[in-house]
């Protein structure tokens, strides 16, 4: 059995908001993939989960009608950013502690590889969402390098290990079953941007709680297993997501 979400973050959360802070522009193209994705509309109601540190806050229009970070780890909240119109949501995903027909927008970005039943977030999603509301899923896609890397090198020499539950050609149809309509689902590469293959190194080590070796064997790890690609920053590393963006029907 996987660790639960609120397992793994008691133990990396500080460790992974100490990434996000000290590199906080690394994964911009990611956020704003999110972003993009959801279309968000003035005035509609945004639901970030799970939240982490509320990155993604940063990146919505400013003309939202409010931003609710769901988020089950403590260390998390306590960094989340709040503006009049945002609020904190101390919650699990499968049991999300907000009311039904709530939401205008709800963005899962990188959160659901941990959850060991996704049908039960989907069905959770689609409780809180308006009819009409959108979905936006983004996670590491089931065989690619992304997953190597990650349950396979961070599962090595992080002393937690990483078995993340990967989305694949399947997960459309079960965030169908549970009450939404298929707009598109397509996988997105897109480099997370640094100065420096030193800054790449900590902010891998320090993200994925790789403490078993140092930022330079990490380094090298990334250029064996996920290599480099074009893009704005001087080092520009390999990543993608599966993206998944879904209109509630119920």
């Amino acid at each position: 059995m996987i660790q639960t979400y609120e397992q793994i973050f008691l133990k990396r959360a500080d460790a992974y908001q100490k990434a996000m802070g000290l590199f906080p522009n690394a994964r911009d193209l990611e956020f704003q993939l999110a972003v993009t994705a959801a279309n968000i509309k003035p005035g509609q109601i945004v639901c970030d989960a799970p939240a982490g540190g509320g990155y993604l806050r940063g990146y919505l229009p400013d003309n939202i009608g409010g931003y609710l970070a769901v988020e089950a780890a403590p260390d998390f909240t306590m960094h989340c950013p709040l503006g009049e119109t945002d609020r904190i949501v101390e919650s699990p995903l499968h049991e999300i502690a907000l009311d039904d027909n709530s939401v205008d927008v709800c963005i899962n970005l990188a959160g659901s590889h941990h959850l060991e039943d996704k049908t039960r977030f989907y069905s959770e999603a689609a409780r809180i969402l308006k009819p009409g509301g959108k979905l936006v899923l983004a996670d590491v896609e089931s065989g690619t390098r992304v997953d190597q890397f990650l349950n396979g090198y961070v599962d090595k020499y992080n002393s937690m290990g990483h078995k993340g539950v990967f989305l694949n050609q399947e997960t459309a149809g079960m965030v169908a079953s549970c009450g939404f309509e298929i707009h598109s689902d397509e996988l997105v590469g897109f480099p997370w941007c640094f100065k420096n293959k030193s800054d790449m190194g900590m902010f891998c080590k320090l993200l994925f709680g790789i403490d078993l070796v140092g930022k330079d064997v990490v380094m090298e790890a990334v250029d064996d297993d996920l290599g480099f690609m074009h893009g704005p920053g001087q080092v520009n590393m390999a990543w993608g997501l599966r993206f998944i963006v879904a209109t509630c029907n119920t």
